[in-house]
């Protein structure tokens, strides 16, 4: 029987250790195969340090709303003792150990102990609400923290997202300096040159030079970047896939406001804090009501055997009194009403955001296809342009233009992925 457990046991750490390996081949940095957006995404997701912090409370809150669904239970200890006594007068034990009574014995010999044996429930059967505005109040404080977490998810994913687009940009720029200093280098090498030209010639050289070194450098600094959002290590050997491109997107200003509202973490937030004041309000409340409790015990006792028996049954009513009620319920509806405010303040601030995103999606949505058209022409233009002989100041000068066309075509369909990032961001939902 024991060789059947222990190959059960071996053959489910062979399956883990099996799905672990699997794993970490696809997501792991010693990985050969380019990683996508999407990946990177969950890389960055799985590798955050604020997401691994809000998770625990995510645990945290989840464990109070389960100790505030126990105080509907009743309250059972048991208990059990061996007092050694030598008394001139009755004693009552401490609570602790029992709170039984010791009366003083003449045949009482030293090595006589006294025993005790018991259980006692007590139960509440009203409590003025408050264990249910207790659980209310740890369910409420559970979605608020749920709320965190999308909102810091959120942001990891806009950050992995920008992150992503700015080392496409610098990748696909630093192939365009290189093609540049290369064509340069070509042009240079078409015609015999006198004193004047080879100045020239070196001067725009170092400058085309001086662009894919300054490229190859934004290039390295833009994957640091990339590996600090997937918090790896930056010697790390990942490298990535992916492509800029232009595809524009419909949007209606009403609809991103209503799902802004619906989907925004910040809003939902809160909400959920309002939500928690509103009960803080009736738990102050609360504090002025009564308790009715009941409560058994059944114990058994005695100096040299537990032959005693004493069993009870009661039913209490107690009315706590104090000076600070109004005091408190004062101070929760003041903190109610900051809650109200503030809630009002994320919700126009989250108007602003989606104006503001929507607005430069528009531009560059605008923008982008002109840069387009334009480096698409340019291009065309400059085949043509090669193919003649022209002095070596328009040559230098037209590769220059080339150059700056394709960049600010780069840039714009970088802005506009960006953009979408950003107005994803702002209502809280992808757009495609």
């Amino acid at each position: 029987m024991k060789k059947f457990y222990c190959l059960i046991f071996l053959f489910f750490s062979f399956s883990v250790f099996t799905q672990a390996q699997q794993y970490r081949l696809k997501y792991s940095a010693d990985d050969k195969k380019p990683l996508s957006l999407e990946n990177v995404i969950r890389l960055s997701l799985e590798n955050s340090y604020d997401l691994l912090l809000i998770e625990q409370d995510l645990i945290i809150a989840e464990q109070r709303i389960k100790e505030a669904k126990f105080l509907y239970f009743p309250r059972i200890s048991f208990n059990g003792s061996a007092t050694a006594y030598n008394l001139d007068y009755p004693i009552i034990l401490p609570e602790m150990i029992g709170q039984r009574l010791i009366m003083p014995d003449t045949n009482h010999k030293r090595e006589d102990l006294f025993y005790g044996v018991g259980v006692s429930a007590v139960q509440y059967i009203y409590g003025g609400g408050r264990i249910s505005s207790t659980l209310d109040l740890a369910r409420a404080s559970n979605k608020e923290t749920q709320s965190r977490y999308q909102n810091a998810k959120n942001i990891v994913i806009l950050a992995a997202k920008k992150a992503f687009y700015e080392y496409l940009y610098t990748q696909e720029k630093n192939k365009l300096a290189e093609e540049v200093f290369n064509k340069a280098q070509k042009i240079a090498r078409q015609k015999e040159l006198n004193p004047s030209q080879k100045i020239l010639v070196s001067a725009e050289l170092s400058s085309f030079e001086s662009l894919a070194s300054k490229a190859t450098a934004e290039l390295n600094e833009a994957k640091i970047n990339l590996l600090k959002v997937l918090n790896k290590e930056f010697n790390s050997e990942i490298t990535f896939e992916g492509s800029l491109e232009y595809d524009p997107i419909e949007v209606d200003l009403k609809k991103l406001n209503l799902w802004a509202m619906e989907f925004r973490p910040e809003v939902k937030n809160a909400m959920y804090k309002l939500e928690m004041d509103n009960i803080a309000v009736k738990l102050s409340l609360t504090r002025s009501y009564p308790d009715i409790l009941l409560g058994a015990s059944y114990d058994r006792q005695g100096t040299d055997s537990l032959k005693q028996e004493n069993m009870q049954l009661s039913l209490a009513f107690k009315l706590p009194l104090g000076y600070d009620y109004t005091t408190q319920v004062k101070q929760k509806r003041a903190e109610q009403r900051q809650t109200v405010l503030r809630q009002a303040a994320v919700e126009d601030t989250v108007r602003l955001q989606v104006l503001e995103a929507y607005n430069n999606l528009n531009f560059w949505q605008t923008e982008t296809p002109n840069r387009i058209k334009t480096w698409e022409t340019i291009k065309t233009q400059f085949k043509d342009f090669m193919k003649g002989s022209y002095p070596l100041k328009d040559s230098f000068d037209s590769l220059n233009y080339y150059y700056q066309a394709g960049v600010k075509s780069l840039e714009a369909q970088k802005e506009h992925l960006v953009a979408i990032a950003n107005l994803e961001n702002a209502i809280g939902k992808d757009l495609k």
